[in-house]
C-alpha cells in the first residue's frame, strides 16, 4: 500500500479493513524494487570510532554502491567526516572534534553545514546514519528546531532520516570505554533523558517535517534492537532485523549488508500493527527505499 501524509488516516482505515479480511495492509519488504527519484542530496553519517579516525570509504563502500546502481547520481551521494583524523570523506564537518567532544557540539557542527549550504537555499536533504551518528543527525535537526545556542535558528529541510543501528536508548555495554561521547549513549545518561524529554520526542510537531526510520537488529552486538528502534517512542517506520539471519546482521553489517532475503519485524506507524516476513529487504534496501520513497509508503 502507498499513502502519503495527508493521506494516513484513510490508509488506516484500509488497513484495518484489509486486516478483518484476513490480507495484509503493507508488505513493502516484498514488494518488487524501485527506481531512484535522486530528488535530493543524500548524507551519509558515520558513528564512533575510538580513534577519532574514521575512513568513510571503508563504512560506507557498500551503501553508496548501491545507491549508484540503483539509478541515484553519484554527485548526490556525499559521506560525511566529523572526527579531526576522518579520511576518504566527501565533506568534512569539523577539523578538531574527537570522542571527548560532546554530542551536542558536532550535532551543532552537522546543522550548521546542512543550514549554509542547503537549508538556507531552500533546497532538501535526506540523511542516512548509523550507529551513534543517527543521534548526531536527530540533535542536529532538534537543535535547529528548538533554537539551541550553537544552531541554526530554524528547523533543518531535510525529507528523510534513516538510522542504522543508533544507540536512541543507549548501548548494550555503557561502561566499554569512558570517553564523553561514549557516556552519553548510557542508556541512564543526561544525554539520553534529554532526548526523551515529552518536548522532545519525534512526536511532536518539531519532527513533523521529516519521515523518520529506524532499523535495528537483535544480534547486534553493540546495541540492542530495542534500542536501535527507540521501542515504545514514536518513529514513522521501524525494522527489526530478528534472529536468524545468514549472514548476521551485526553492528557493522546493518550498513553494509545489500543483498538475501532477512527474517524481519516491520512496523509503520500509519498502520499501528507489526508485520513479519522471511522475505525481508537487506539493511541496506531498507536505508535506500526509505529515502527513495520518502513518505510515499
Amino acid at each position: 500500500m502507498v499513502f502519503s501524509r495527508t493521506g494516513r488516516a484513510a490508509a488506516a482505515l484500509l488497513a484495518v479493513a484489509l486486516l478483518a479480511l484476513g490480507g495484509t495492509a503493507a508488505a513493502q519488504p516484498e514488494n518488487p524494487e524501485t527506481s531512484a527519484a535522486g530528488n535530493n542530496p543524500v548524507y551519509f553519517v558515520h558513528g564512533y570510532n575510538p580513534g577519532s579516525d574514521a575512513n568513510c570509504k571503508t563504512i560506507w563502500g557498500n551503501a553508496v554502491d548501491y545507491f549508484e546502481k540503483r539509478g541515484w547520481p553519484g554527485g548526490q551521494l556525499k559521506t560525511v567526516g566529523y572526527y579531526k583524523g576522518d579520511t576518504g570523506c566527501d565533506v568534512s564537518i569539523s577539523d578538531d572534534n574527537t570522542t571527548g567532544t560532546r554530542i551536542k557540539h558536532v550535532a551543532a557542527d552537522f546543522a550548521n553545514y546542512i543550514y549554509e549550504h542547503h537549508t538556507k537555499k531552500g533546497e532538501s536533504v535526506d540523511i542516512v546514519a548509523h550507529s551513534m551518528g543517527g543521534l548526531v543527525t536527530r540533535v542536529a535537526l532538534l537543535g535547529s528546531a528548538k533554537g539551541w545556542s550553537g544552531f541554526p535558528n530554524g528547523p533543518l529541510k531535510v525529507g528523510d532520516v534513516v538510522t542504522l543501528g543508533t544507540p536512541h536508548r543507549g548501548v548494550r555495554n555503557p561502561d566499554a570505554s569512558d570517553t564523553t561521547q561514549w557516556k552519553s549513549m548510557d542508556p541512564d545518561s543526561e544525554f539520553m533523558r534529554v532526548l526523551h524529554a515529552p518536548e522532545n520526542r519525534l512526536s511532536q510537531s518539531w519532527a513533523a517535517g521529516t519521515d523518520w526510520t529506524f532499523a535495528g537488529a537483535n544480534e547486534d552486538e553493540t546495541v540492542s534492537g530495542t534500542s536501535a528502534i527507540d521501542k515504545g517512542y514514536h518513529a514513522d517506520h521501524k525494522f527489526r532485523y530478528l534472529n536468524g539471519n545468514s549472514p548476521k546482521v551485526t553492528h557493522s553489517g546493518i550498513r553494509d549488508i545489500a543483498g538475501g532475503k532477512h527474517n524481519l519485524r516491520y512496523w509503520h506507524s500509519s498502520e499501528g500493527v507489526p508485520h513479519d516476513t522471511g522475505n525481508g529487504w537487506a539493511p541496506v534496501k531498507t536505508a535506500y527505499e526509505a529515502v527513495n520513497r520518502n513518505d510515499e509508503w
